[in-house]
């Protein structure tokens, strides 16, 4: 009987710890870069649904993704750009948790120096944890 018990138990906290992890709060994210007027980008760094630092190249403006992340994980997103004089470098994160209200954040570059060009200019949504 005792051993029995001791099953059962081990059953029931192996079970708990389980669920509590599939029900996490979810994220929705996006992210959105933007160039403008000439301007280039050189490279967008962001974290996916797994917590990875994603980096990619070669992209045209403009450019978004749509990520279903969980809370515990981070909130971060970079972009890198050449931006010649009237040109800018945009980054936007919109997040809204299951349920909750949307948030946004945007980070603009701009060039207003007249002949001039700002070499690998970066824009960022700073790194956060997304809460519980």
């Amino acid at each position: 009987m005792k051993k029995l018990l001791f099953i059962v138990a081990i059953f029931t906290l192996f079970s708990c710890s389980n669920d509590d992890e599939q029900e996490r709060l979810m994220y929705d994210i996006t992210y959105s870069v933007t160039a403008l007027n000439g301007t280039t980008i050189n490279k967008i760094e962001y974290l996916n649904n797994q917590g990875n630092l994603i980096e990619l190249t070669n992209i045209t403006s403009p450019w978004s993704i749509n990520l279903t992340v969980r809370a515990g994980l981070g909130l971060q997103a970079t972009a890198y750009g050449d931006i010649p004089y009237q040109g800018s470098l945009s980054i936007t994160a919109i997040w809204k948790p299951e349920g909750g209200s949307t948030e946004t954040e945007t980070v603009t570059l701009p060039n207003d120096t007249p002949n001039s060009l700002i070499n690998n200019g970066l824009v960022e949504i700073s790194g956060r944890t997304l809460p519980d």
